[in-house]
């Protein structure tokens, strides 16, 4: 695994105004990091013929647009990341039409989820696109909730590694992830007809 220090080091000196060998050496280990989490993230989505680097080529453009990007270290670069990738795919589904966005999945009822269930049960139940809609609205509601459904479903990570990335305890982490998972399901479990 990468080392942590070694990664903040080389984002501030970078963003301090570093060379191209500084540039260099930061996307050598950002790769590593940036595939394994654009392999989580397609794996998770509905179909795609993407393979993860065309995700992390995608990725990189929008993370790296030309300018001085301000990541403070390795855990505010992996919550970005995250971010910019479930953008990217979201971007592509909502390019592709709603008809095309995996439409075989079978729906999949809130009630099947444990409260340590995978965020990528909820995805199921709607498509991307409205995942994507819904965090953002969740973002405006609790920040941090929103960041950590980020981090476990789009970023892959564990509860304690969301707790190292945002400086929290694992028990506030698995607190806002209940309380995601009950607002995500008041937005996405279907309505019943009134009889």
């Amino acid at each position: 695994m990468d080392d942590p220090g070694d990664i903040t080091d080389l984002l501030q000196r970078w963003r301090g105004g570093g060379g191209k060998d500084d540039e260099l050496a930061l996307f050598t280990r950002l790769y590593p990091l940036l595939r394994q989490l654009a392999a989580h993230r397609l794996r998770r989505s509905a179909p795609m013929t993407w393979q993860p680097t065309d995700l992390i080529g995608e990725a990189y453009a929008r993370l790296f647009p030309g300018q001085r990007a301000d990541f403070r270290n390795r855990q505010h670069f992996i919550a970005i990341a995250a971010r910019v990738m479930r953008r990217v795919v979201a971007d592509h589904f909502r390019e592709r039409g709603a008809d095309k966005r995996g439409g075989a999945q079978a729906p999949l009822s809130l009630d099947q989820l444990g409260a340590e269930a995978d965020v990528a049960d909820v995805e199921r139940l709607a498509d991307l696109v409205e995942v994507d809609r819904l965090l953002d609205e969740l973002s405006t509601v609790d920040p941090r909730a929103a960041e950590i459904v980020e981090l476990r479903y789009f970023a892959g990570l564990t509860v304690p590694e969301v707790g190292d990335v945002l400086d929290l305890s694992e028990r506030t982490v698995k607190r806002s992830w209940q309380f995601a998972r009950a607002w995500l399901h008041a937005r996405l479990e279907p309505v019943a007809p009134a009889t």
